[in-house]
């Protein structure tokens, strides 16, 4: 078995936390996180104003939606797609700072 070194190890981790952290969206999440909550309010909304056909017609559906919306809620972030970054711009010439 090969045996691996702390450089080798330290550098395996930083680009495993690079990749996780790639392209991650926060706004889409919150967006994401914000519909689901409306989605499950008009559900709420819908099962106290339908009739009782309209229950049986729609309720192991419904439920199973409503479940899916609630673990949307609880973890947003698993829904979001990931966005792969763009080429990266890299310059040679040294930036020019104000000396004070």
């Amino acid at each position: 078995m090969a045996k691996i070194g702390i450089s080798s190890l330290k550098k395996i981790i930083r680009e495993e936390l690079q990749s996780i952290y790639e392209g991650v969206d926060e706004d889409a999440a919150a967006k994401t996180m914000s519909s689901a909550t409306k989605l499950l309010k008009a559900i709420e909304t819908f099962k106290e104003s339908s009739s009782e056909k309209v229950k049986s017609e729609i309720g192991s559906n419904l439920d199973g939606v409503e479940q899916l919306l609630k673990r949307i809620v609880a973890s947003p972030m698993q829904y979001v797609d990931v966005v792969a970054p763009g080429p990266k711009k890299v310059t040679l010439k040294p930036e020019k700072k104000e000396v004070v």
